[in-house]
């Protein structure tokens, strides 16, 4: 049997809430065979943005499984995405897969449930209103609250206010969620909610809240009607999908609630390191902000060295430059996908340094100041 020629090419395609979108192909015999989408999306590291590629719709028609397609696609888009400079890609995938590719987790998934009948006793402090995503004022305010509320969230999307459209999915991909907003006295916006529009069962998901300062009365408003709605459709739980250290969450301890966490080892959130040299001169700043709150002082040449190449990282006092070339005082070895991690405070310096990264003792107080443990999360109406 001849063989088929095998091409690849990357198609510009146009999506809703999204920049950028680049359709990658394998095509045999001319006709696309499998193919994945490169999504463009600001993410946060700290409170630094990097440009981070999001892979998403893998897919190989059926008579072409089992022939690594699926495979060459994703080599050919870390290595188109090195050449676009792209500083990070992640996706959400299936298990035992993507880690071939260098992908590792990066986020675990949260969720909040409270009891309805608890759950009503929350103080309505504001009044509310239905969301309208046809109301521009409406869709700026929920992308200031969002924004305010995230700028520090590793993991978390920038949403861009001239892109933003609305929630385009809740928990399901399927349908777009239903919402709420949370207005003062001034009919200005200060918080809101999207919860899932069609449900069965004994709970009430909500994908998203928000709050204008992270307010509580405004919480405790979003709480008291997420009650009312649990009520109006007979559910006896609310399940919030947040992470754990959310303030809505400290704010449910007062009625009762349950915390679940769940982190797997290859599967849901990955994420990946596309241009080493790129992704530390994006964080820079935001290393140096936390050296800053760490009290660090000293001058000091760190150099990273991964299986995907090496970076220079000069350290004077709460200053850090990305240096071209130069001698290390201390070298820190890591494989790319730890970094991932340990960069997105997923994993903590501690606990990689058990068996999976080397670096001398005098420079532990340096790397764990840089890299502090942290609760990254992408809220699921940003997936993709």
């Amino acid at each position: 049997m001849a063989l088929l020629s095998e091409e690849i090419e990357v198609v510009e395609e146009r999506w809703p809430y999204v920049e950028r979108v680049h359709k990658v192909q394998v095509k045999v015999a001319g006709e696309p065979a499998s193919w994945l989408y490169v999504v463009d999306y600001r993410m946060r590291i700290g409170s630094s943005l990097v440009k981070m590629g999001g892979i998403a719709g893998v897919y190989t028609k059926r008579e072409y499984r089992e022939r690594g397609l699926a495979r060459k696609c994703l080599n050919y888009s870390v290595e188109w995405m090195k050449q676009n400079n792209y500083q990070l890609s992640a996706l959400f995938g299936i298990p035992e897969f993507y880690h071939k590719f260098g992908y590792a987790v990066f986020m675990g998934e949260h969720t909040l449930s409270i009891l309805t009948r608890n759950a009503e006793d929350a103080e309505k402090h504001y009044d509310v209103r239905d969301f309208s995503p046809d109301d521009p004022s409406q869709l700026k305010a929920i992308v200031e609250i969002y924004n305010q509320n995230n700028n520090e969230r590793s993991g978390s999307v920038f949403r861009d206010p001239k892109l933003w459209k609305g929630f385009k999915k809740g928990i399901s991909y399927e349908h777009k969620p239903k919402a709420f907003i949370v207005v003062d006295e001034k009919g200005e916006v200060v918080g809101y909610a999207a919860y899932e529009r069609w449900v069965f069962g004994e709970e009430l998901p909500v994908a998203e809240v928000g709050a204008q300062n992270h307010d509580f009365k405004i919480y405790d408003t979003i709480i008291h009607e997420l009650a009312r709605i649990a009520v109006e459709r007979r559910m006896s739980r609310i399940k919030l999908y947040v992470p754990p250290d959310h303030p809505i969450a400290s704010l449910a301890y007062r009625y009762g609630c349950l915390l679940e966490s769940h982190y797997p080892r290859r599967a849901g959130g990955m994420a990946r390191i596309i241009d080493l040299r790129g992704l530390f001169t994006e964080i820079s700043d935001e290393i140096g902000r936390r050296l800053r709150r760490a009290d660090f002082k000293g001058r000091v040449r760190l150099r990273i060295e991964t299986d995907i190449g090496s970076v220079l990282l000069k350290v004077d006092d709460h200053e850090v430059e990305v240096l071209e070339e130069g001698t290390a005082d201390y070298v820190f070895k890591i494989r790319q996908s730890s970094l991932t991690q340990l960069v997105l405070g997923y994993r903590s310096l501690d606990e990689l340094m058990y068996g999976e990264a080397k670096l001398d003792f005098e420079a532990t107080p340096l790397v764990a100041s840089m890299f502090p443990k942290a609760v990254p999360y992408v809220w699921q109406p940003d997936r993709w």
